[in-house]
């Protein structure tokens, strides 16, 4: 059994994606509580009734927005009995509940990895009723494909870092030069500055290629659009849909950006994205960011935390003070219905910006319960704002589209001699086979960039028998997940049959080691590290999905150096139980080196 319910917050039902068996057991529960009359049966695939589903779980979603909301302690998870389990996360005022029965580290990760899809597909306006069906089919689909193929199968999903596919030189720059003539082409006949083109092959990572105007783009960004291509391969050839990519988190303006997506699938097993940028950042990062504040105010407003009321307030003052100035800035011509949305904004903010000088003069509770009944309206107004702003914008007419088509048709061409053999490099990227003489007793390695979001490791070999057993992979990672969220960055142990090894270390631009002076463990055992952005407050799970572990790991090591100064990388090695410590950490250097100059500084 496994689904997903989302519930706003009116604990009216606003999402839910279950699968038949946990459809089937809550349609059982229906019955035997009168909601629904005996006999009644489930249509596989069809949705249940909202209501059957609020009547059975409003008593625990308003439960659990009480210890969040009044106590700041929420619920993590429930389990019950036949290892059937609750999680839950909060995300911009919506509660999300996740439902299985694996173990719950398991679906924590799921449901945090489900709310950052969310948020990938509608933006700020979460299940907006202006996003329509397609971003709800959307997040479906993503959702489906992740955790029914993904994150159980391919280790790239373990790790949450895209594979990397090595190529020689010469055929490197061929593609790059391609990819780089086609945002050439998009500029100048379109106009399109900010622009990326991505090129996959068997699900790996060939090339990436950016306009200097284009915000780089976070690990979770590549992953999500792997992600996307994946969910969608079963459809037509060429396919363009509207989402919302982070950007890297050091930008003043990631956190969304909205952006077209074109895919093309190609000859050979190749899938080429190509990425227009297309809102005004600034207004809409501004927006995002007032949305994060709102709730934050909601929640202290809720726990009568008067001390910590007035620094949440300057901070939405301050991001609506952003947002009035982006419009004026980069909206100069607005139609008639932006207009007016932005006057209604401008007077809703204003009504509650008085109401909160003068709650902050007597601290009464009628004033904050009068503040408390117009929150509601001012949200609807910014929504609608996000909305209008992004419609503002000239996104993707028919003839942008049929021109990303076009371009898609000129990188086949030049890449059709190629294919066959991109298509044999892609099923045989790296093999264990090569490294055998060189390190003897080493049986598997993953090595990840997680600056980038790369990783490079021997594929897991499917018709033939694995040299280790896919569950020894899984269990590994997992292990030192457990002893990285305690601040160790070294791990190694062994069992019966292996020796297993961790590393995680850092280094500047150009190659150098840069030693942390901080006690992680220490650091860690006192005040914990992150949040992991389900409204909880337990350590952060590492990762790229869920939230950027890594950036905010460096920047908590390395606090004076700018985020984009310091690199972070992993390596992971299982070994033959025989090897001894000492020689798997000789391994490891040389590995690392090896790898190195095999694939070139500039391409991982």
């Amino acid at each position: 059994m496994n689904g997903l319910i989302v519930f706003n917050s009116a604990n009216d039902v606003v999402y839910q994606n279950l699968n038949g068996p946990l459809t089937e057991k809550i349609c059982n529960i229906a019955i035997t509580q009168g909601l629904l009359p005996a006999g009644s049966v489930t249509t596989p695939g069809a949705a249940l009734d909202s209501n059957v589903l609020l009547q059975i779980f409003s008593p625990i979603i308003s439960s659990q927005r009480i210890m969040h909301c009044q106590f700041d302690n929420a619920y993590a998870s429930f389990q019950c009995e036949n290892g059937f389990n609750l999680v839950f996360g909060e995300l911009l005022g919506f509660s999300f509940l996740k439902i299985g029965q694996i173990e719950i580290e398991q679906q924590m990760r799921q449901l945090g990895v489900a709310m950052t899809l969310t948020r990938y597909c509608y933006g700020a306006n979460l299940f907006g009723a202006q996003a329509g069906v397609m971003q709800h089919e959307l997040l479906t689909q993503c959702l489906n494909c992740y955790e029914s193929q993904l994150c159980q199968e391919e280790q790239s999903y373990l790790l949450e870092a895209i594979p990397k596919l090595l190529i020689n030189p010469e055929l490197k720059r061929t593609v790059h030069i391609t990819l780089d003539a086609t945002l050439e082409q998009l500029r100048q006949t379109g106009g399109q500055q900010r622009t990326h083109a991505l090129l996959l092959i068997s699900h790996k990572l060939v090339a990436l290629n950016s306009t200097r105007q284009a915000l780089p783009l976070a690990p979770a960004d590549l992953l999500f659009l792997a992600i996307l291509a994946r969910a969608l391969q079963s459809q037509k050839s060429q396919r363009a849909v509207a989402v919302f990519l982070q950007g890297v988190s050091h930008d003043v303006n990631s956190g969304c950006v909205p952006t077209i997506v074109h895919i093309s699938r190609l000859h050979g097993h190749q899938v080429l994205l190509q990425l227009i940028e297309y809102g005004h950042m600034p207004l809409t990062s501004s927006i995002y960011d007032t949305f994060f504040v709102l709730q934050k105010i909601v929640a202290v407003q809720q726990q009568g935390d008067a001390d910590a009321l007035k620094p949440a307030y300057e901070s939405l003052e301050s991001f609506v003070s952003q947002t009035l100035t982006a419009l004026k800035r980069h909206l100069k011509q607005k139609h008639e219905e932006m207009d007016n949305c932005v006057k209604k904004f401008t007077a809703r903010w204003e009504n509650l910006r008085k109401m909160y000088v003068e709650f902050f003069k007597s601290y009464e509770r009628e004033m904050l319960v009068r503040i408390e009944s117009n929150l509601p309206a001012f949200v609807e107004e910014l929504k609608q704002l996000f909305t209008l702003s992004l419609a503002s914008c000239d996104s993707a007419s028919n003839h942008q589209l049929d021109q990303l088509a076009d371009s898609a048709a000129v990188v086949e061409a030049k890449l059709l001699e190629f294919a066959e053999f991109l298509a044999v490099k892609a099923a045989r990227n790296i093999s264990i086979d090569a490294y055998l003489e060189d390190f003897p007793g080493l049986v598997h390695f993953m090595y990840v960039n997680r600056s980038s979001g790369q990783m490079l490791a021997p594929d897991l070999r499917q018709n033939n028998p694995q040299l280790v057993p896919k569950s020894k992979l899984w269990n590994m990672v997992e292990f030192t997940r457990g002893y990285l969220k305690k601040g160790q960055t070294t791990v190694m142990w062994k069992d019966r049959t292996f020796h297993y090894s961790y590393f995680l270390w850092f280094e500047d631009l150009s190659g150098g080691i840069l030693k942390c002076t901080l006690d992680l463990q220490q650091h860690f055992l006192s005040t914990g590290f992150g949040a992991n952005g389900n409204g909880q407050k337990q350590p952060a799970e590492p990762g790229a999905l869920p939230m950027d572990y890594y950036s905010e790991l460096a920047e908590l090591c390395f606090p004076k150096l700018s985020p984009g100064k310091v690199r972070v990388y992993e390596l992971f090695c299982i070994h033959l139980g025989l090897v001894t410590a000492t020689c798997a950490v000789e391994h490891a250097r040389r590995l690392v080196a090896t790898i190195s100059d095999v694939v070139g500084e500039e391409t991982f």
